[in-house]
């Protein structure tokens, strides 16, 4: 008698589907946010009304944002946080008879339908508010399904020096869509073309389903990392680190060690360069949103890993003792560096705005300064102080005033800044 090995085992108390068929919280989370989201299509009226009010629809700009989703997404893909192996897990699969390659493959498989999910339901709300045609449905499917299919073509191996280009790629064909007008034809071509580069991109570098012990480790230490920052409300545990560079430290100073720490985190740059031209698309599909709220809300999010070297000193006394410096000399410094890569952000800004075909009003260059103002008041909070959560009573129950007001430390002033930059343009 043969007996065949199981190709998968299932780890005892392991709920399946996340727990969302288990009747817990889990469940009433699903429910209650498909709900929500998919109510969003019964009041499209209302959305066209309070997104583009008496605006003619620019379908070529809409299409364009649209591309700009599929190359955000695809560029978080690539991220490659799918793969990890929980450690005790991983010593049950050395010794049991299941390729623990399949884990990871079938964790691939799950981050990439839950990333194509949530880029199709921004494709259709977008082209549902708009009121599009057979034609546009046609090409936003296109965009989305071509994207979806070279997306994991390329996050199914190994990470390559040129993997950021795919998505500045994408987002370039997404400016072209706007600032040419292309018709959904065109687009679909365009599809067609993104769905030809999927062949070279499968090829090259090692199927991440081949990940050592130590790369599945690694993943899983990122996860609890990132698990553990949502559960205590301590969204500095997620600033990223910074990478290995060429400048020596053996006479640390200030102004060296915040270029050091910016240099180190330049594998951002393409991520920063995405967000210029995701924000410079958004300021031509939604007219009615002030060009403000686009440009701080971008720099923000563009700008936010270039301050992670501050945050770390900050939240580490042992390394400021060590440094020699005032917190005021330490913020100065990395002040005037995040200004600089805020100068060229700005720069890279105009460029693709230039090329476009648009500007933005001078009230809202300001939001750039305002945002590495607000960047530098997140990085430099204290540890988070539970000790005093401050519990008030709101319509949706008793909140953490204290606990939430620590953390939108920084954001606040952004908020604030933003409210008046667009009430004075």
């Amino acid at each position: 008698m043969v007996t065949l090995a199981p190709r998968r085992m299932r780890i005892p108390g392991r709920k399946r589907f996340g727990g969302i068929f288990s009747g817990d919280t889990a469940s009433f989370v699903f429910l209650f946010g498909f709900g929500f989201l998919f109510t969003a299509f019964f009041h499209v009226d209302a959305w066209r009304k309070a997104v583009y009010g008496s605006s003619h629809v620019d379908f070529p700009a809409v299409l364009g944002l649209v591309t700009l989703c599929c190359a955000v997404a695809w560029r978080g893909l690539l991220r490659r946080g799918f793969v990890w192996v929980e450690p005790a897990e991983l010593t049950w699969l050395d010794f049991a008879p299941v390729d623990r390659g399949r884990v990871v493959t079938l964790r691939l498989l799950g981050a990439w339908t839950g990333v194509a999910t949530v880029t199709g339901y921004l494709a259709a709300l977008m082209l549902a508010v708009g009121g599009a045609g057979l034609d546009q449905w046609r090409a936003g499917i296109a965009v989305v399904a071509a994207t979806a299919v070279v997306a994991v073509a390329s996050a199914r191996r190994t990470s390559l020096r040129f993997d950021a280009a795919g998505p500045l790629v994408l987002a370039v064909f997404g400016l072209a869509i706007t600032a040419f007008g292309l018709g959904p034809v065109a687009v679909q071509f365009g599809a067609a073309g993104v769905l030809v580069a999927a062949l070279p991109l499968a090829f090259g570098g090692e199927p991440v389903a081949r990940a050592g012990r130590s790369a599945l480790l690694a993943g899983w230490d990122g996860r609890v990392l990132r698990s553990v920052a949502v559960t205590f409300l301590d969204p500095m545990m997620l600033l990223p680190p910074s990478a290995p560079i060429g400048l020596s430290l053996r006479r640390p100073t200030v102004a060296r060690l915040a270029l050091a720490g910016t240099l180190g985190r330049s594998r951002y740059a393409g991520a920063a360069v995405l967000v210029g031209f995701a924000v410079v698309v958004a300021h031509l599909a939604l007219p009615t949103l002030p060009g403000a709220v686009l440009v701080g809300i971008g720099a923000y999010v563009a700008l936010t890993p270039f301050g992670a070297g501050l945050g770390e000193l900050w939240r580490n006394p042992g390394r400021r003792r060590w440094l020699g410096s005032t917190n005021r000399e330490l913020v100065l410094a990395h002040g005037v560096v995040l200004a600089v890569v805020g100068l060229l952000w700005t720069g890279v800004l105009a460029a693709v705005a230039f090329a476009a075909g648009t500007s933005f009003a001078l009230g809202a260059w300001p939001a750039v300064p305002l945002a590495v103002l607000s960047i530098l008041r997140t990085v430099t909070r204290t540890a988070v102080d539970y000790a005093n959560p401050g519990f008030v009573d709101t319509p949706m129950g008793p909140m953490p005033a204290n606990l939430t007001r620590q953390l939108f430390r920084g954001l606040d002033l952004l908020v604030v800044g933003i409210v008046v930059l667009s009430a004075a343009i």
